[in-house]
């Protein structure tokens, strides 16, 4: 399965959850593919070091991320374009209408509902809560796979 999350920036929610999915899915010894971009990212953002601090205890260690922009390349890899809001899916649907079929809400996707908050610029608990709320959508994800 091949799993792309997408968010604003990439430095936040779609980069835990690239780093999320790939953990719970060796520690389920299955194979997942992950990767992640963003609808406004630029390559010289820096992921937040309480994306880090929020994604330790799960045993993922901090490691090189450059945030890309999303792209068609991209989408035709997926088989599914995870996003984090409502509004993360209108702009995919309206550049990106032939992938139509694979752009879905991460939190629907999971049957669990409800956006995932950005909390950049936040406190530490505003990215637990956003890594909360993306962990408990992908083990359901992959544990479905």
């Amino acid at each position: 399965m091949k799993l792309l999350f997408v968010c604003t920036g990439n430095i936040c929610r779609s980069a835990m959850a690239e780093f999320l999915a790939r953990k719970i899915a060796t520690d389920r010894g299955v194979t997942v593919e992950a990767r992640s971009c963003g609808v406004a990212a630029e390559t010289f953002y820096r992921v937040p070091p309480e994306v880090w601090t929020a994604i330790k205890a799960d045993g993922v260690v901090a490691a090189e991320h450059k945030p890309q922009l999303v792209s068609r390349p991209l989408l035709a890899w997926a088989d599914w374009a995870l996003v984090m809001t409502r509004e993360h899916r209108a702009e995919l649907l309206d550049a990106f209408p032939e992938h139509a079929g694979k752009i879905r809400l991460l939190r629907e996707h999971a049957g669990l509902g409800g956006e995932v908050a950005d909390p950049y610029g936040s406190s530490l608990p505003a990215y637990v809560k956003s890594r909360a709320e993306i962990y408990a959508a992908l083990d359901k994800i992959i544990a479905a796979r």
